[in-house]
């Protein structure tokens, strides 16, 4: 971020502030209730269509399927109908050219509204899967996974758009909502940091009740190197 000073009026200097978000493309700058400077980037990486292959592929086994918002937000909205033990499954990696490890994974970010709080059971949560290696396997298809999740500490209003972030927040912010940590974490298997990752996915909890209901708009990830990947979920 710069800052350049073009002229003094009255023993008062007016500055003129730009930035760049990690594509290098000229941002906003916000300036938050107590004093911080943020910047703004509009420029998610890529859409994902909710009736798209793409769009089945990230949702995939997920009950009942994600829907339209019915207020127009931009987003997919979930909405529990059943007391049982449905929940949405939001898969958005899967390995490009090269592999990328535990260790590489600087934050993990979702841009979510919940509409129906009744417990922390409403908000979702990431959870990292890593590749299974035959040895030591903690699960059928994966080698460890690692959650994170929100405590109960955590204050959060109906329907406001918030971030949730895990492992770091993200350098990149590019909506201004509200950044919410997930600092419960729960790991099973190792989680070393030179496990490969095979797939990472925003999940609801299959305990969360009846009505239990949540909008995700955006969602991505940052790495160490500073690469990036964010998704707009689109319908």
């Amino acid at each position: 971020m710069e800052m350049l000073i073009i002229n003094k009026i009255y023993d008062y200097y007016i500055m003129v502030l730009s930035a760049t978000d990690c594509h290098g493309n000229a941002v906003r700058v916000l300036c938050s209730d107590d004093g911080k400077l943020e910047t703004q980037s509009n420029n998610p990486s890529s859409n994902i269509l909710l009736t798209s292959s793409s769009g089945v592929a990230v949702y995939a086994d997920t009950q009942p399927v994600p829907t339209v918002d019915g207020n127009n937000r931009l987003g997919w909205l979930y909405k529990k109908t059943i007391a049982n033990a449905d929940k949405f499954n939001y898969y958005f990696y899967s390995q490009g050219s090269h592999p990328v490890l535990l260790g590489d994974l600087r934050s993990l970010v979702a841009d979510v509204a919940i509409d129906n709080w009744q417990s922390s059971a409403s908000v979702p949560f990431f959870v990292i899967y890593t590749k299974p290696t035959g040895v030591g396997d903690s699960g059928a298809w994966y080698h460890s996974k690692c959650a994170y999740a929100v405590d109960s500490s955590k204050n959060i209003l109906l329907g406001e758009h918030i971030n949730l972030y895990c492992i770091n927040k993200p350098k990149c912010t590019h909506n201004g909502n509200r950044d919410i940590e997930l600092t419960t974490v729960i790991n099973t298997g190792e989680c070393l940091p030179t496990e490969e990752i095979l797939t990472i996915a925003l999940h609801s909890d299959s305990a969360a009740p009846i009505n239990t209901q949540v909008l995700v708009s955006n969602i991505g990830y940052e790495l160490n190197n500073n690469n990036q990947v964010y998704f707009n979920l689109i319908t």
